[in-house]
């Protein structure tokens, strides 16, 4: 009998050679694989050379040239499989080093040391990753991008898995090569190594060139370096761990920048100083922090100061609130007066969080005295719907005389705008702005506002009033909301023509019922919602309190549901509409429980007649799953506790026994 053998390397080999790029990438994918049949030795020796005689054809590799590296176009691997490949270092790395065998065994070894067993993993990985290096290294200078992401993103994924010394000889050569290199490829990989270099290396001489090679890499002549530089400044300086490092080392990059064409380098700037005041949270001084945003609310190009209106609240949550209120809040100010529509609408966005970290009272005051009024009259009804659904949060931190005299103004000509989106995002907030304003004043003030609003012809707007009510009512408590206006709109949006605002009066109803108890509900609600469904002619509203009942079950006592709701839903399992009949079968479901015995046994009859001799499918469908629903098991056991205590115990292990089944 013979052994058919097959060399793992041969056939990745042959793979590579295909003509479909499908099988290409499925090869490389298998990498992992084809490492723990090959074992270490073959991996050092000839897999990585396979690889990168692959990656680079024998005239690029003899040219020994970054810019022969950067030319896509010179190489014979299609570059998504050069991007796998690249990505190969923090993938399936491990398994090149070694073997899971030989790892297996010496976990297992008890008489081996921890610092013997980690002592040979890197020598393995020593061994591994001078041989994958300088492959990474060549992928790192590639013009297409996202091989030379993969390729660095793998460089630094070893990097962090290494020893000191190992990093020193075979990685940290590999950054000094591409910061020399001529073709500019290789110089924006570079940035993107600095910080998992400096976060390894912790001699003091090592991190001053690595930041010295940074600083070169921001004032290179390409643009593309420069910005690639500027963006891994971000990383380089989380890994930075004082502030007074990394001030003079950030600041003149951070005041050069300003003056860069490229607006979306100049970006950077709000990143690089979001992560600076990260840092210095601690620090007694963050005097620099309110003149690097200011660079960034004085640029010239929009986006950037659209940028810094969108992360200046992470930039205020690490600073004191007395200098974001002395500091920041001008330059906030001028950001809601800017002559462009999207960085007032950000600036707006950022209003409830901003003010949090402010000093309160004063930043507030600010605000309203200086910025709201124009706003309120922005040409652009985005700027208007954005103020509408941020300026209620100003209420907190104003006096009752402030609120009344500035913000309650704004109230009003927000709830009258044109844009239906503003008159949303503002009854959104109508509980809030209850709250603020007091119950006298929303009375008198805000409620005959919405008498228009709860006609709106958009039902998000009318929506949008039915979702607080509840709230508002428990405000204002039982006898006061009984006689406001909001209980008329409450019964009113009970029949609304959308089912949206339908379904969200059901669930005011609810929550009512949880504060305000029966007594007064059935009076107050459920009277007026039971002669909806006797007056109405419109099916879909008579469907509106069998669903409201569907909510209420859980909290209703068996005497509540049976004097209340029992001929309600008596009368919607006849109910000449199909659609009603099988929603009062589904709400059975979840009432039948909560049901005494004879109470039960009366819709039995109901539900049997109806699967049996119904005409429409769904009716029959429903009334079925109602009679073999869940209550049929708590009925039974209702019975058990009705028996005597030693019947009750054999009827208990039986449940027990067949649940467990």
């Amino acid at each position: 009998m013979t052994t058919l053998s097959v060399d793992p390397l041969e056939v990745l080999q042959d793979d590579l050679k295909d003509e479909s790029v499908q099988v290409q990438l499925e090869a490389i994918h298998s990498l992992q694989t084809i490492a723990k049949v090959l074992g270490p030795e073959r991996n050092a020796k000839e897999l990585y050379v396979a690889l990168e005689r692959y990656c680079f054809p024998v005239e690029v590799q003899a040219s020994v040239s970054p810019e022969a590296y950067s030319n896509t176009n010179a190489l014979a691997a299609k570059e998504e499989v050069l991007c796998a490949i690249g990505g190969v270092g923090k993938k399936t790395y491990l398994s090149y080093t070694f073997n899971n065998a030989t790892h297996k065994y010496i976990k297992k070894k008890k008489n081996l040391k921890p610092n013997i067993h980690t002592e040979f993993f890197y020598v393995l990985f020593e061994a591994a990753a001078k041989n994958i290096l300088p492959l990474l290294e060549k992928l790192a200078m590639v013009e297409e991008t996202v091989i030379r992401q993969a390729a660095v993103a793998s460089i630094n994924k070893l990097i962090a898995k290494m020893k000191v010394e190992h990093v020193k000889t075979y990685a940290y050569p590999i950054l000094n090569r591409l910061v020399e290199a001529s073709w500019f490829t290789s110089r924006c990989s570079a940035s993107a190594l600095t910080a998992g270099l400096y976060k390894v290396l912790q001699l003091e001489e090592d991190r001053k060139n690595l930041l010295e090679c940074h600083r070169r890499l921001c004032s290179d002549e390409m643009p593309m370096v420069k910005n690639d530089a500027y963006k891994n400044l971000v990383p380089l300086i989380e890994e930075m761990k004082s502030i007074q490092v990394i001030m003079p080392f950030a600041r003149p990059l951070l005041e050069s920048l300003q003056n860069e064409l490229m607006e979306t380098m100049r970006q950077c700037l709000v990143d690089v100083t979001k992560k600076i005041a990260e840092k210095s949270a601690e620090e007694k001084s963050q005097d620099a922090i309110p003149g690097f945003v200011k660079l960034a609310v004085e640029d010239d190009s929009w986006r950037v100061r659209k940028h810094i209106a969108e992360n200046l609240a992470d930039i205020c949550s690490h600073l004191k609130g007395q200098k974001v209120t002395e500091d920041i809040a001008p330059l906030y100010v001028k950001l809601l007066s800017d002559n462009e529509p999207q960085v007032r609408k950000a600036a707006i966005g950022a209003l409830e969080t901003i003010i949090k970290y402010s000093d309160g009272q004063g930043f507030a005051q600010k605000i309203v005295t200086e910025s709201l009024q124009p706003l309120l009259s922005d040409s652009v009804a985005d700027v208007r719907e954005t103020l509408a659904e941020q300026v209620a949060c100003l209420g907190e931190y104003l006096t009752r005389e402030g609120v009344k005299e500035k913000l309650l103004p704004i109230f009003k000509k927000l709830a009258a705008d044109e844009s239906p989106v503003t008159r949303l995002n503002l009854c959104m907030k109508l509980s809030t702005i209850c709250k603020i304003l007091g119950l006298e004043l929303f009375e008198s003030d805000i409620l005959p506002l919405l008498k228009e609003v709860t006609v709106d012809q958009r039902w998000r707007v009318r929506n949008s009033i039915v979702v607080n009510i509840a709230q508002i009512g428990i405000q204002m408590g039982k006898d006061k909301f009984a006689k406001s206006r909001l209980k008329d709109i409450l019964i009113q949006s009970l029949k609304d023509p959308a089912a949206t605002v339908r379904e969200t009066a059901s669930r005011q109803v609810q929550s009512l019922n949880q504060s305000f108890g029966y007594e007064w509900m059935a009076e107050q609600v459920f009277t007026p919602m039971k002669n909806l469904y006797k007056d109405s002619g419109n099916y879909l509203h008579r469907m509106v309190p069998l669903k409201t009942v569907q909510l209420l079950c859980k909290d209703l006592t068996v005497q509540q549901l049976k004097g209340e709701f029992v001929d309600l839903l008596t009368t919607g399992l006849s109910d000449p509409i199909s659609n009603v009949r099988f929603n009062a079968c589904r709400v059975l479901v979840d009432v039948l429980p909560r049901l005494d015995s004879s109470t039960v046994s009366q819709f039995k009859t109901s539900l049997e007649k109806l699967a049996k001799q119904d005409d429409d499918p769904d009716v029959v469908f429903f009334a079925t799953e109602a009679l073999k629903g869940k209550w049929e098991r708590d009925t039974f056991l209702f019975g058990v506790f009705q028996t005597s205590y030693a019947a009750a115990v054999i009827q208990f292990f039986l449940i027990f026994n067949f649940s467990q089944q």
